[in-house]
């Protein structure tokens, strides 16, 4: 279970510096008595803007010191120090990968001392608007990080300069060491499918529509209706939970190495974000994370971690198959 853990504001008007509230960190402590209870492990990848507040940061620590919990790395460029109000402002900038590499070392930079300042040694990242790559990731590996959580399968979106995860999958990716006294980073994705596999075919039909001139008709609606696979991601902001079940369903039925839940900690609170405007979506956010999680709770074949652990599992399962390899 991961959940981005961030300051709010109204996403469809502007990327502010300044001006932005942090009214859900005090109910993060709810959500995770809700996650223990079910023997869930959860990774909350926090930014400097919740660091950086007194009240916001006592939350974070307390959540850190807790079984089961572990706070992963987020980043906003649009407000992290230093701040190029020349370059920085719009969608394109939003994106870290996009900004210049001098200027996302030193956004990075300034977060993970951020962490360090307040006893924190993040192991795990999650990329602002799901950015990741390149000069990240040779910040992340130099770092000791062992985890970046940032894909979104078989998924892109309109903005100019947004990440393209199309061609990606729900498997973990592994990414060498390159040097001897580099660490491996395993890149740990998002969970999104379909209700019927093979995922990637129905990827390509779904991506057709959506990012073509038939995305204004009703297509999508009509082949949902004939029974055409269902796009749906683990997303507990959103998806409801006759979905996820039909997702959960066939994942189980596939096995795969692991599935991450995400969430906004923004929806905990009404009308902060475009998904919980009022106190009845919060009800319903809730209602959806007790639903899912007491399911998973049942299957024995499910066992919880955070991302940090999913990493270090796949790392040495993967020198215990190579162990076995013939020479």
């Amino acid at each position: 279970m991961t959940l981005d853990t961030e300051e709010e504001w109204q996403w469809h008007e502007s990327f502010p510096a300044r001006d932005f509230t942090l009214d859900n960190i005090a109910e993060l402590p709810k959500i995770q008595q809700l996650c223990s209870r079910h023997g869930a492990r959860t990774t909350f990848f926090t930014n400097r803007a919740v660091l950086a507040d007194i009240d916001a940061r006592a939350v974070i620590l307390d959540l850190a010191g807790r079984a089961g919990v572990e706070i992963g790395m987020h980043v906003h460029p649009w407000n992290t120090p230093p701040i190029d109000e020349s370059r920085e402002g719009g969608a394109y900038e939003s994106f870290l990968l996009n900004l210049p590499a001098r200027l996302i070392e030193a956004k990075l930079a300034y977060v993970y001392e951020t962490f360090e300042q307040a006893g924190l040694h993040p192991k795990s990242f999650r990329g602002g608007r799901y950015s990741s790559g390149g000069v990240i990731h040779d910040f992340l590996r130099a770092k000791g990080f062992i985890a970046d959580a940032s894909v979104v399968p078989f998924t892109t979106w309109v903005d100019p300069g947004a990440p393209d995860f199309r061609h990606r999958g729900n498997d973990p990716v592994r990414l060498p060491p390159r040097r001897e006294d580099e660490r491996p980073l395993w890149e740990i994705p998002l969970t999104v499918g379909f209700t019927r596999p093979p995922f990637e075919r129905w990827a390509k039909w779904h991506n057709r529509i959506k990012h073509s001139w038939m995305s204004r008709t009703r297509l999508m609606g009509l082949a949902l209706r004939l029974g055409t696979p269902k796009w749906t991601w683990l997303n507990m902001d959103f998806t409801p939970f006759e979905d996820m079940l039909a997702l959960l369903t066939v994942l189980r039925r596939m096995r795969p190495p692991c599935i991450c839940f995400t969430m906004h900690t923004s929806s905990l609170v009404a009308g902060k974000n475009p998904y919980s405007r009022s106190d009845e979506d919060v009800d319903r956010l809730y209602a959806r994370v007790d639903k899912v999680l007491g399911l998973l709770a049942q299957w024995e074949e499910f066992e919880p971690a955070t991302v940090s652990e999913v990493a270090q599992h796949l790392e040495a399962n993967c020198h215990a198959s190579d162990r076995h390899q013939p020479a």
